[in-house]
């Protein structure tokens, strides 16, 4: 008796075990999200840092693709005029750790939602990881990161 309660209470720990395991180890589902950060722009061989930029991360309900709108940026300092611009189908992939961003050959759009292919998004490459987000792109010729903190969770 002693035999069948200890075999059954080892088993029970196993698979208590297991199902933590495939909790611990499941993909993080991206969240809509606020971030405050810093643009570094590299125009004519400089490097422009905007600071205290707001940037919103926006996943598609099933978490594969998302969107990053840039809000109230002056890329450099010459820009006229602040506006915002978002990259729409950004790919996602997703471990129990990172959710990864790519993509190329995006079409932003800005002002109202107009496309602007001339400064056509390749080689985004990024990640989001705990309250970290992080990539880097480039609008036509012009290489360009973010790097910023989880602000708010948008419900």
């Amino acid at each position: 008796m002693k035999k069948t309660v200890f075999m059954l209470a080892a088993i029970a720990a196993v698979l208590v075990s297991c199902n933590e395991k495939e909790v611990e180890d499941a993909p993080i589902r991206p969240q809509e999200a606020d971030y405050i950060g810093t643009v570094t722009v590299t125009f004519r061989e400089t490097d422009y840092d905007n600071e205290d930029i707001s940037v919103n991360f926006t996943p598609n309900e099933k978490g594969d693709s998302a969107s990053i709108t840039i809000h109230q940026i002056r890329f450099v300092p010459q820009m006229p005029v602040t506006i915002d611009i978002t990259i729409p189908s950004i790919a996602l992939s997703s471990t129990d750790q990172v959710v990864t961003l790519s993509g190329d050959s995006i079409v932003p759009l800005a002002l109202g939602g107009s496309p602007y292919p001339r400064y056509t998004v390749t080689g985004l490459t990024g990640e989001l990881k705990g309250n970290d987000l992080n990539f880097s792109l480039k609008f036509g010729d012009y290489p360009t990161s973010f790097r910023g903190i989880r602000q708010s969770v948008t419900q």
